[in-house]
C-alpha cells in the first residue's frame, strides 16, 4: 500500500500539532503532503507551541516496539523519517493504517484502506449530539457516524471505544451511541506492522495492532494542561507467538525553535525526559527561533505496560558511528536496551559511549543531573568518579558539550507480551515555559507533576 499517511491535527489548546495516522512519526516533513494533497513546506511547524506562531519544539517523534520469540528471534518495527520514495509516492515504512485479522495476523487491502485515516471528534460535537441526535434537523458528525466501533468478519469486534446508551452491545448512532473520547479533543486512528515487509528496520513483523488516542484539553486557566497533549497506546499482540524481553520506545528529534542549540536531559523520578535551549538566547533572530524566552519540551511516561515507567533515556548522534543513527533491527533494538549499535552498554559520565569524561558503571539513563539519588539508573551502584557524591551531577553542561541537533530514546520494558495479550502506554508531551520568577528548567518538575496528578485523578476539575 504505497501512499501517504493520513494527517490531522490536534488544536484544542497552545499546541497545534500534525499528527500522522499510520504510526510512522507524529510529525511529518515536508516529504509528506497535507490533508489537501499539497507538500508541506521545508520549514514547516509541526508542533507548533504557541498555536499561530510559527515556531515549533518537535521535529520528528515516533514509535518503537521490539521483542524476542521463544526461539530468541528478534520481531521489531520501528520509524524515523520514513521518507517517501519512488515517483509512486510509496514511503520507507514499517508501520500501517488498520487492524489485523485475529486468527492469522494478516490484513486485506480494502480493510487497510477503510482505516486510512484519522478520526477527529471535540468535546463540543459529543455534548451537542447527546443533546440533539434525535432532534429534526441536527446533522450528526461524519466522525461518530462512521467510528470504527467494531471490527469486520476476522477482525476483533470491539475497536474503538464507545458509550453503549442502550447497552446492546452494538454502535448505533441512531440509538443515542458515541464515541467515547479522551479531552477536549481527540484523534483516533488503527495502525499495523504487518500488512507489509518492514522497510525501515527489516525487522521481523511482530503481528502487532495498535489503537491510537491523542488528546488535549482547552483549558486557559491551567496553564501546564493547556500547554500539554496526551497519546494512550494499546497494543495488542495478534501473532501467535509470546514476547519475552519486549521494550517500546518513543522517538524524538527535537527542535527548540532554531534547531542546533539543544541539550538533552532526564528526570529518572519523574519518568520523564526533555529538551532546553543550550544557549539563553534561541537562535539568531530567525522567525522560527524563541529568541530570549525559549521553552523545555518534556515527554512524560505516566503508565507504562505492567506499570512500568520510563526505564531508560539515551540520545545518539545523527551520524554513521556506533553511536550514530540506528540502520537495522538489531541496532533499533540495541538503543531500547541502552546499548549502542556494536552492543556495548551505555556508561556514566561523558557522552556515555567512549569519551575521556565517561567513568562508569553502565548505566540506563543519560545526563540525569540530580534526579536519581538512589542510583536507580545504575543498579543502585554509585557512579565513579566522584559523580552524585561531591556535587557533580551528569549533565551536558557538565560535560562541556557544545549545543547542537539532539535525538533521543526514552525506553519502557522489559516486559512479556503474550500472544493474544494487550498492553497500554500513557505519556504526555509538555511544553514549559518560563515566569517572571523562574526559568522554563526550573519549572518542569511543577508542570510535571501537575499534569501527572491530573492523569491520575482522571482530570477531574
Amino acid at each position: 500500500m504505497a501512499q501517504q499517511p493520513p494527517i490531522s491535527h490536534i488544536e484544542a489548546n497552545n499546541v497545534r500539532a500534525t499528527i500522522l495516522g499510520n504510526g510512522s512519526c507524529f510529525v511529518p516533513q515536508h516529504i509528506y503532503l497535507d490533508e489537501y494533497g499539497n507538500s508541506l513546506p521545508p520549514n514547516c511547524t509541526t508542533w507548533e507551541v504557541p498555536a499561530g506562531s510559527e515556531k515549533q519544539t518537535i521535529y520528528q517523534h515516533s514509535l518503537w516496539f521490539g521483542g524476542l520469540d521463544a526461539a530468541d528471534s528478534l520481531h521489531l518495527a520501528a520509524m524515523r523519517y520514513g521518507q517517501v520514495i519512488g515517483a509512486n509516492g510509496g514511503a520507507i515504512t514499517d508501520y500501517w493504517s488498520g487492524p489485523l485479522k485475529t486468527a492469522d495476523a494478516s490484513l486485506d487491502l480494502m480493510t487497510a484502506l477503510k482505516y486510512h485515516r484519522v478520526w477527529n471528534l471535540t468535546r463540543a460535537e459529543i455534548d451537542q449530539f447527546v443533546a440533539n441526535h434525535g432532534n429534526s434537523g441536527y446533522q450528526t458528525p461524519a466522525d461518530i457516524l462512521t467510528w470504527p466501533a467494531h471490527g469486520e468478519a476476522g477482525y476483533a469486534e470491539n475497536l474503538a471505544p464507545f458509550v453503549d446508551v442502550n447497552n446492546d452491545g452494538h454502535y448505533n448512532p441512531a440509538d443515542g451511541d458515541y464515541p467515547d473520547i479522551k479531552g477536549d479533543q481527540c484523534l483516533f486512528f488503527i495502525f499495523n506492522d504487518s500488512f507489509g515487509e518492514h522497510s525501515e528496520t527489516q525487522g521481523g513483523k511482530l503481528g502487532l495492532e495498535v489503537h491510537a488516542m491523542v488528546y488535549a484539553f482547552d483549558a486557559p486557566n491551567d496553564e501546564a494542561l493547556n500547554n500539554t497533549v496526551f497519546v494512550n497506546y494499546k497494543f495488542f499482540n495478534r501473532s501467535s507467538n509470546d514476547y519475552h524481553n519486549t521494550y517500546l520506545g518513543l522517538w524524538n528529534e527535537w527542535k527548540i525553535g532554531y534547531g542546533w542549540d539543544d541539550f538533552v536531559g532526564c528526570d529518572v523520578q519523574r519518568n520523564s525526559c526533555f529538551a532546553y535551549n543550550g544557549n539563553p538566547v534561541d537562535g539568531a533572530g530567525e522567525p522560527w527561533a524563541y529568541g530570549d524566552n525559549p521553552p523545555v519540551q518534556a515527554f512524560t511516561v505516566l503508565n507504562g505496560p505492567d506499570g512500568l515507567g520510563m526505564t531508560g533515556f539515551m540520545f545518539h548522534n545523527n551520524s554513521n558511528e556506533n553511536n550514530g543513527d540506528p540502520r537495522v533491527a538489531e541496532d533499533y533494538y540495541n538503543y531500547l536496551q541502552g546499548r549502542w549499535k556494536n552492543g556495548s552498554h551505555m556508561q556514566y559520565g561523558g557522552d556515555g559511549y567512549g569519551s575521556g569524561n565517561v567513568v562508569g558503571p553502565d548505566c540506563n539513563y543519560m545526563f540525569p543531573g540530580d534526579s536519581d539519588p538512589e542510583n536507580i539508573g545504575t543498579g543502585g551502584v554509585a557512579p565513579n568518579g566522584g559523580y552524585n557524591t561531591n556535587g557533580l551531577y551528569w549533565t551536558e553542561e557538565e560535560c562541556g558539550n557544545e549545543p547542537g541537533e539532539r535525538l533521543g530514546l526514552a525506553s519502557v520494558g522489559p516486559f512479556d507480551f503474550p500472544a493474544g495479550s494487550m498492553k497500554e502506554l500513557d505519556y504526555a508531551m509538555i511544553t514549559v515555559w518560563k515566569n517572571n520568577t523562574q526559568s522554563a528548567m526550573e519549572r518542569k518538575g511543577e508542570f510535571i507533576d501537575h499534569v501527572r496528578d491530573l492523569f491520575n485523578n482522571g482530570f477531574a476539575k
